[in-house]
């Protein structure tokens, strides 16, 4: 089963990368790819014809995977742009997109005790209009984040649990829907 990860941050120390590596050490036997969507240009209707390379790759791989998991911080109460920014690339064509029908899951990481809800919140929004199919389930959002993920990475056996249960029920979500 090939997942895609799409992270909404990419600072050094992000913790949603180590989240996303984590999944890739809990669950070894599954091919993963992080595209480094920070390195996207902007979303640009003048390059839609003629797409950069770069845009090119996290299409087909997005076609190409059974299922994407996305890990974001809230900023300022909504998504970060780096992740808006791939998100609107890979949706064109609107309603016939390499989104359409992909089995997607969200995990918000922050340090308030909302933990990213309106990210959350948000992310589903946009989702649901490239008709992907929303992994219905708990909302997986990590509060206190900085508590919890130490600065080398690791995580807190609570949180370990919790992203274990949650990407396993996913990748049965992911097999009913293939």
């Amino acid at each position: 089963m090939n997942i895609l990860l799409m992270s909404g941050s990419f600072h050094s120390k992000s913790k949603s990368i180590s989240i996303l590596n984590s999944l890739q050490s809990y669950f070894p036997n599954y091919d993963y790819e992080l595209p480094r969507l920070d390195k996207l240009p902007f979303y640009n209707e003048d390059l839609n014809a003629d797409k950069p390379d770069s845009i090119l790759s996290l299409i087909d791989q997005v076609k190409t995977c059974n299922g994407i998991v996305v890990c974001s911080p809230e900023y300022n109460h909504s998504v970060p742009a780096v992740l808006k920014n791939a998100i609107d690339w890979v949706s064109r064509p609107a309603f016939n997109s390499a989104l359409k029908d992909k089995p997607i899951t969200i995990i918000t990481q922050a340090n308030s005790p909302v933990g990213g809800a309106r990210a959350q919140a948000h992310l589903k929004l946009i989702f649901d209009s490239t008709l992907s199919v929303i992994y219905p389930s708990h909302e997986m959002m990590i509060t206190g984040v900085d508590k919890v993920i130490a600065s080398d990475g690791s995580i807190s056996d609570g949180v370990k649990n919790c992203l274990e249960r949650h990407f396993s029920s996913f990748v049965e979500f992911i097999v009913k829907h293939s």
